[in-house]
């Protein structure tokens, strides 16, 4: 068995609203690399967006901008990870307010017995460890615009995550394109359950 279930995390996209397309440093990030799971946090907006990850298996939830065939994804799902022993659930987190409320989104995950919630809403990216449960965040891989936290008078820069699920851990890396073609890879980081 493999030690790990590898998974890209991406969302808040906004095409053709907010951005006209994926950039193309994060095509070709899909391009170089494998994935086991692709996990869509939501604000496709159309559902033509999901042409670029065709070659991989996703899973996605429905956003509050996402019209058409992108309104019809869930509000949340379940991830299941081969052998692990925590349980993840994808949320895009529109119902939550204050917006990207921590301690809210871990009460999400406890309803459904979930230790590590995936979520976007706030075009923000942001890892962090509440109390006993792991909050995922991506942010927007287009960089667009939100309101979360005045974040619509922020430059912001395309994000999203890549998360290796171990049995009882969690690796995490962001990455963020900074400009010129290039694509930077924050230091990982590890949660374990």
């Amino acid at each position: 068995m493999k030690e790990y279930y590898r998974i890209l995390i991406a969302g808040d996209f906004h095409i053709p609203t907010r951005a006209r397309s994926l950039p193309e440093e994060f095509n070709k990030f899909l391009e170089d690399n494998n994935f086991d799971l692709v996990a869509i946090t939501g604000d496709l907006v159309q559902s033509y967006v999901l042409e670029s990850f065709k070659r991989f298996k996703y899973v996605v939830v429905r956003g509050n901008w996402d019209l058409g065939d992108a309104a019809k994804f869930p509000e949340l799902c379940r991830i299941k990870i081969p052998g692990a022993k925590y349980n993840v659930i994808l949320y895009h987190g529109s119902d939550i307010y204050p917006n990207g409320e921590p301690m809210l989104l871990r009460a999400v995950g406890l309803k459904h017995n979930a230790q590590v919630i995936i979520t976007g809403h706030t075009h923000i990216p942001e890892i962090k460890m509440i109390i006993d449960s792991l909050i995922i965040n991506p942010g927007s891989a287009t960089g667009v615009y939100g309101s979360y936290k005045d974040a619509y008078k922020k430059q912001i820069r395309p994000t999203w995550i890549v998360a290796d699920f171990g049995t009882n851990w969690i690796d995490i890396s962001l990455y963020a394109i900074i400009g010129h073609g290039k694509i930077k890879k924050y230091p990982k980081k590890r949660f374990e359950f």
